[in-house]
């Protein structure tokens, strides 16, 4: 299992991938576009603040996806790094420490990231979070309207 930067050849097998994972999302509700998706994986691609970081096994399968962003805080000039969207089968601990050392180049001084699962597999997800340094500050409210 290696980590890598996506690259405009991933593309497609990273559509395919995000595609499989929202059918076990507790967004599975909503339809997925595919079409609207791969715009948007090729823009933070294209990005200068954003990448979409993969985590590849040894036959070069997707087995995770992590959509970096980073930017200045409203108030300041200092840089704040978040995931757009995270999800994992294998290297969830792969994608979040190349995470980390993407937002350390980048000069970013925090990391926030959160989880949208509707309560699946959280407490393992936080316990991953936790012992990669992250500490649980809050949580998430959502409603539907």
């Amino acid at each position: 299992m290696k980590v890598r930067t996506a690259t405009y050849q991933d593309v497609t097998r990273v559509v395919i991938f995000a595609r499989q994972q929202h059918a076990k999302s507790s967004f599975n509700h909503i339809e997925f576009n595919p079409s609207l998706f791969r715009k948007s994986v090729r823009e933070i691609i294209r990005g200068a603040n954003s990448d979409a970081l993969i985590a590849v096994n040894n036959d070069g399968e997707i087995r995770g996806l992590l959509l970096a962003w980073s930017e200045p805080l409203l108030w300041t000039n200092k840089r704040y790094a978040t995931d757009l969207h995270t999800v994992a089968e294998q290297g969830g601990d792969m994608l979040i420490r190349a995470f980390k050392k993407w937002a350390k180049e980048r000069d970013c001084f925090e990391i926030g990231m959160g989880t949208f699962n509707g309560g699946i597999d959280e407490e393992r997800i936080e316990k991953l979070y936790n012992r990669l340094g992250f500490e649980t500050v809050g949580k998430t409210y959502r409603t539907e309207l």
